[in-house]
Formats: structure tokens, C-alpha cells, sequence
């Protein structure tokens, strides 16, 4: 839908999802910027395209309003910063979606919401109905109560998780440069600009910047790893200036953003919870057949291919399965609880009657249940 609006490299897009930074949204003449992404959201939005803003700048904000010029060290006053300016970034862009007679929907989120298969669904139900509402979700970190264990650390790789949860078609991370180059454009007037990416190897990683700010917790690393986390699943991803150009510059001129191909078509719902958010309550140790069967057969795990079950987990559960050598290949969820897969490890499927008693399932983890990593 609506190519005309995107690179050529990108097919039909239904679905986008939009990240915008602390420095685009608090910086010097912070408000023009804020204008002009809100009137491209609602032009992408009025093109027929189920649009989704995921924004930070709450403690950012917050700052500013206790007068602070760095981000605070401690988790409580983080919470206290982002508890005061999550409403100021809220009423910001009320005032300028209203502009267009445009609902906006506010979302907080912590890895909990995610990790439970459960508050997953609910939370996609809930995006689908605001989308459907004809509202434009603005999604956060909920910084005012999450604690280390629940926080994602930073909103690139939420919005990676929000396009992963919602099935967008492309991720567009804005930030204050025009994308990956070969050079850090900040202190190398020489640098190249790389347009396209179309394998995250060892060697792309190794371009990014680690360049933060006093503000922001961010650098190019962790956009690269939210490209690397969608395109694996089947989704585009666009890295490119929101500080100088417009959203919709991104999306059309290649000298704007860089822009990272999937692999492969996009995994079912089913399967990117498993692979990405979801969270292992334990971890399932293969031998080396077991191993070819998964990563080159595309088989099932039986029982027979178990050497060792480490943590404590029940039927359903999510499990790492990891190799001899101590290396995670996949990520499944189990037919059997830890104490069922202690006994029967090493044995035919044919033999796990005898020993539990009953057989519901000749597999461990059967194959459709299972993400290779």
C-alpha cells in the first residue's frame, strides 16, 4: 500500500512504526521538530497507513521542569523525572495532533507486559483497536515505576519490540544523523553515507557510535541491534535524520537514512514472542545429533537428544536449548515440566509411558513451538 511513498527497496507497507529521540524532542527549537513529525505522522496516517509513534524525552522533559542538566544516576529520581514529564510530552503532542482533529492514545510499557504471553496478546488487542479507532498509539517506556529487571534499558529496543508485537511492515528509528556510515560523521567530514544494509555482519556492527548525550541513553549500537532484532523477523527497518530532515524524507531519499533488508518473510506471532520476548524460565542441554535434527533437518526435539535440564520449569513453559559447548540454538516451549524431562532425557519417545506413566507428546519441544536464534 501507498509505495509511492517509501525507497524502492521496500514493498507495501500497512503498518509503520516511528521512534523518535530525547535530543529531537528536547533540543534547541525542539517544538518546530515536533510540528513537522506530527504533520508527517498524520499525512502517513490520512494515506491510509496504521501509524504507531514510540517516543521518549519523559525524563528528559522532567529535567528541564526540576531544573536538572543531567540524567539522573538513580532509578528513583529517573522515575520521579519521567513521572513529571511524561504529561508534559503527552500534552505537547495533544496540542499539535489536535491540530488535525487526530486521537492519540498513550501506552506505557515494561518488559513484564511482553514477557507474558498472556498481557501479549491483550497488549496487541489493545494497539489493533486504538489503530482501528482511527487514533495514533504513542508508545513509552513506563520509566515512573520500572525497576532494573523490568526495564528495557533504552526506546530503540522497544520499538523493536512494539513493530515485533504489532507486525508493522517497517521500523523507522529517527535520530541526528542521516544513518550507518563508514566513519562517524560527527568528527569525519570524510565519512560515507551507506544507504543500504543487507546483512548485519561482525563488520557493520563494528561502524556504530557509541555517541550519547547528558539526556539520552542511546547511541547507534543499540539502533543497529533494534534493526538486526526486526529484520530477523521479516520486518524493514530505516536508521536515518529526524533532527535536520523530515519523517517523510527518510522514507523516499537514500541519502537520508540507511535502510536494513529482512532475511526472510515475517515469522508468525507465535514465533517472535519465542524468539524475542518472551522469557525462559530454564534451559534444555543437546547433544550434537539433536543439534543437526533442529538447525539442519528442521525436526522436533525428542527426548532422546537430552543430556542435561538445568532451572526449574513446568509444561509450557519457555526454554533456552543450548549445545554442549554452551551455546543457545533455539528457543522453545516445552511439552514437559523440568522434573518430567530429568526423567526421561536420553530415552526413546517410545519409552516415556513407562516412565511418567503417560505419554502426551513424543517431543520435548515440537517443532512449531521452537525459533532457532
Amino acid at each position: 500500500m501507498n509505495n509511492n511513498l517509501f525507497r524502492k527497496e521496500i514493498p507495501a507497507v500497512k503498518t509503520i512504526v516511528v521512534k523518535t529521540g530525547s535530543r529531537i524532542l528536547t533540543s534547541s527549537g525542539y517544538e518546530q521538530r515536533v510540528k513537522r513529525l506530527v504533520e508527517d505522522l498524520v499525512f502517513l496516517k490520512k494515506r491510509g497507513l496504521r501509524t504507531i509513534l514510540v517516543s521518549s524525552g519523559a525524563i528528559a522533559h522532567g529535567m528541564a521542569a526540576l531544573g536538572l542538566t543531567k540524567r539522573p544516576a538513580t532509578i528513583p529520581l529517573q522515575q520521579a523525572c519521567a513521572s513529571i514529564g511524561q504529561n508534559k510530552l503527552m500534552q505537547m503532542y495533544e496540542k499539535y495532533f489536535s491540530i488535525h482533529g487526530v486521537a492519540i492514545g498513550q501506552v506505557l510499557l515494561t518488559w513484564d507486559d511482553l514477557r507474558s504471553k498472556k498481557r501479549y496478546l491483550n497488549l496487541r488487542n489493545t494497539f489493533f483497536q486504538l489503530l482501528d479507532l482511527g487514533a495514533i498509539p504513542i508508545v513509552n517506556e513506563n520509566d515512573s515505576v520500572g525497576v532494573e529487571e523490568i526495564r528495557f534499558g533504552n526506546n530503540d529496543v522497544l520499538a523493536a519490540q512494539v513493530a515485533l508485537l504489532t507486525q508493522a511492515d517497517l521500523l523507522v528509528n529517527l535520530t541526528d544523523v542521516g544513518g550507518l556510515y563508514n566513519k562517524n560523521p560527527h568528527t569525519d567530514k570524510s565519512a560515507i553515507h551507506i544507504p543500504v544494509v543487507s546483512d548485519f555482519s561482525s563488520s557493520v556492527h563494528k561502524l556504530a557510535s557509541e555517541k550519547k548525550s547528558e539526556i539520552s541513553v542511546g547511541g547507534m549500537s543499540t539502533k543497529l541491534k533494534a534493526a538486526e532484532m526486526v529484520t530477523r523477523a521479516g520486518i524493514f527497518a530505516l536508521v536515518g535524520d529526524g533532527f535536520d530532515k523530515r519523517l517523510t524524507d527518510l522514507l523516499t531519499h537514500e541519502d537520508s537514512a540507511t535502510l536494513f533488508l529482512p532475511k526472510q518473510h515475517k515469522m508468525p506471532s507465535r514465533q517472535r514472542w519465542i524468539a524475542f520476548s518472551g522469557q525462559s524460565s530454564g534451559s534444555l542441554i543437546i547433544d550434537d545429533g539433536a543439534q543437526r535434527a533442529i538447525k539442519n533437518q528442521g525436526k522436533s526435539l525428542l527426548p532422546a537428544g537430552v543430556k542435561d535440564v538445568r532451572g526449574s520449569f513446568k509444561s509450557g513453559d519457555m526454554v533456552d536449548i543450548s549445545t554442549l559447548d554452551g551455546k543457545t540454538l533455539a528457543k522453545g516451549l516445552v511439552n514437559y515440566s523440568a522434573e518430567e524431562i530429568l526423567r526421561i532425557k536420553g530415552l526413546r519417545s517410545s519409552e516415556i509411558k513407562n516412565i511418567l506413566g503417560k505419554k502426551e507428546f513424543d517431543e520435548v519441544v515440537h517443532r512449531d513451538n521452537l525459533v532457532l536464534l
